[in-house]
């Protein structure tokens, strides 16, 4: 689930007719800003300052980037013209200009290559090859006649670089649009036209698009198409199939609507509201096709420029570019979703040519294709399968059918927990005395051959739910299996050689919560000065995680110094070997 901050404004805008694009700086923290014709600022987004900028008088026509190969920034004049600059360039007229025989549409910046030189009629050209060939430098077009780019995007697989563009034309007085997609020769930057493909983007309704956007993820690319019926498509570039991702609720799509990419599987949108009195930002996932989440907004900007950068989205509002940082969040309750997914209803009938299958490319347990022919549920499934492997003490086989299931139930998940406990004979074990405990419980992490010790780790893997689990452990577990999980998850948590991810980190704090709310009675009725060692291990524990983000914060300034290329040195007089006096003559 997204949630959203306060809104900024970055900066203001001087025509919103003739703003031209936002763009990533050498500096993760700025981005910049083609306000005009003739202005391009440098703005560092944390507190919205400018920190740079250039003017010219010769007219920008396109976003300017920056050139990581060559430190240098470059932008497109007068349509036909580069210029490259460095950051302490003061008047971009003394610039050297490279004046191409082409119109040029964009430039694209790429990670560690040079940036890519789109022209108008669909070709490309690396940077340094275009400059240096620019006097001679034709080629065909790949556009029909009438037809223009309206959206363009180059990605890397593996070691081969791809572009792809959308396009719109006119045939019989409406609006048509194509995916076209090509690979990239590496020294030229040119398309390998052999290679080139185009996918035409329709639908069998009387619909009309309204929204496009190019995304690339898992080394593959796609083509999110919205609809005027509130259908979103998408395209498989690779592959050509379309699927349909579902409806989008609470934006209107009777005037165009601007998509952006935000993050794991995560789409904005800004268009009207449903009752055309106003704006909305619409975060819509992709994966589930429901709406999580809608930014009210006063003002609608027709065909406005939408961005990602750093968490933070900026738009192109009336008269500013407005900023809404945001963050995206993933938690395992579904409430957050409820009333989010509207019900469309398909006004066509589509017709399906069945033909035979291929047999699947994993493997499924027998007995769960057994039973899932009776109808049973995921849960009953897990909780059918996993007792009798329980009473044979089968860990390996236990973990291997617990990879078949997402949703384990939580009495299943304590008798687990329990099991992995009673594996480890623990009663042969002190936890007071720390060096045993800690050799211990290094054992139990980094021996991975042993069983048992997978086993338990495996579990405290697993999501849960508070409420449900509660009560299993405080039936199942005994107070020194309690003390023994407390202290091992605080040394998991604590021991900078034991490498836990974050998604691990975030399930053994979850554990540590749950176990302390569960005995928390016994913790506080009994006497026994094992617990109040335990307890005080994982006050510690949880004293020495909290300094940590403390010492972080007091540094992060320190290191912003440092990026900036400021001095972290505080001068004082009583520090230094020598003194200043100052004399009148």
């Amino acid at each position: 689930m997204a949630k959203f901050h306060n809104y900024y404004v970055l900066c203001p805008l001087i025509d919103q007719k003739s703003f031209l694009g936002v763009s990533r700086d050498k500096d993760s923290g700025n981005v910049l800003v083609t306000l005009g014709k003739n202005v391009v600022n440098k703005y560092r987004l944390s507190d919205q300052k400018q920190v740079g900028g250039w003017t010219s008088k010769d007219h920008i026509t396109g976003t300017v980037v920056y050139d990581e190969e060559q430190d240098s920034y470059v932008g497109v004049f007068n349509n036909n013209t580069i210029k490259k600059w460095t950051e302490d360039s003061e008047n971009l007229d003394k610039v050297k200009k490279y004046k191409f025989p082409l119109n040029i549409l964009k430039l694209i910046r790429r990670q560690k290559q040079p940036p890519l030189i789109i022209f108008s009629n669909g070709n490309c050209a690396s940077l340094p090859y275009a400059i240096e060939n620019r006097k001679t430098y034709e080629s065909k077009s790949i556009l029909k006649d009438g037809e223009e780019i309206i959206d363009t995007f180059c990605l890397t697989i593996g070691k081969t670089d791809f572009l792809c563009y959308v396009t719109k034309y006119k045939k019989d007085d409406q609006d048509r649009y194509e995916i076209i997609h090509c690979q990239i020769r590496d020294e030229l930057g040119d398309m390998d036209k052999f290679k080139l493909a185009r996918i035409k983007v329709t639908r069998l309704e009387n619909v009309y698009v309204v929204g496009e956007l190019i995304v690339t993820s898992n080394n593959k690319y796609f083509v999110y198409i919205l609809w005027n019926d509130s259908k979103m498509t998408v395209c498989d570039v690779e592959t050509k199939q379309w699927e349909v991702v579902g409806t989008v609720p609470w934006i209107s799509t009777m005037s165009p609507v601007s998509l952006a990419y935000m993050e794991k599987d995560h789409l904005i949108l800004f268009g009207n509201n449903l009752d055309n009195d106003g704006a909305v930002i619409l975060v819509y996932n992709v994966l589930l096709g429901i709406g999580s989440y809608r930014y009210p907004m006063k003002m609608y900007s027709d065909n406005a420029k939408l961005y990602c950068i750093k968490k933070r989205i900026l738009l192109e509002a009336t008269n500013h570019i407005g900023m809404l940082p945001y963050v995206l969040e993933s938690n395992r309750n579904l409430s957050s979703l409820l009333g989010s997914h509207e019900i469309g209803k398909d006004e066509y009938t589509k017709v399906a040519h069945w033909a035979k299958t291929k047999d699947p490319n994993y493997n499924v347990n027998n007995e769960i294709k057994e039973l899932i022919k009776y109808g049973l549920t995921e849960r009953s499934i897990c909780a059918q399968l996993i007792t009798p492997l329980l009473q044979k003490n089968s860990a390996d086989k236990i973990k291997k059918l617990l990879n078949n299931f997402r949703d384990i139930p939580e009495s299943v998940l304590s008798v687990l927990l329990r099991h992995a406990i009673n594996l480890l004979r623990l009663n042969e074990v002190d936890i007071t005395d720390k060096e045993a405990a800690v050799s211990l419980f290094n054992d139990l992490f980094h021996n991975e051959t042993q069983r048992q010790s997978q086993l338990l780790n495996y579990v405290l893997q697993i999501s849960f739910s508070d409420a449900l689990l509660i009560s299993h452990l405080r039936e199942l577990l005994m107070l020194s299996d309690t003390l023994f999980l407390m202290s091992y998850i605080s040394h998991l948590l604590t021991d900078p050689l034991i490498p836990v991810g974050v998604e691990m980190e975030d399930k053994l704090c979850d554990w540590c919560i749950l176990l302390m709310d569960a005995f928390y009675q016994q913790f506080v009725m009994t006497k026994d000065e094992k617990v109040t060692q335990v307890l005080e291990n994982v006050l510690n524990s949880v004293l020495y995680l909290t300094n940590q983000l403390f010492k972080i914060d007091k540094f992060l300034p320190v290191l912003n110094k440092l990026l900036n290329g400021k001095s972290t040195d505080e001068y004082n007089d009583e520090k230094l070997s020598y003194s200043i006096e100052m004399m009148e003559i």
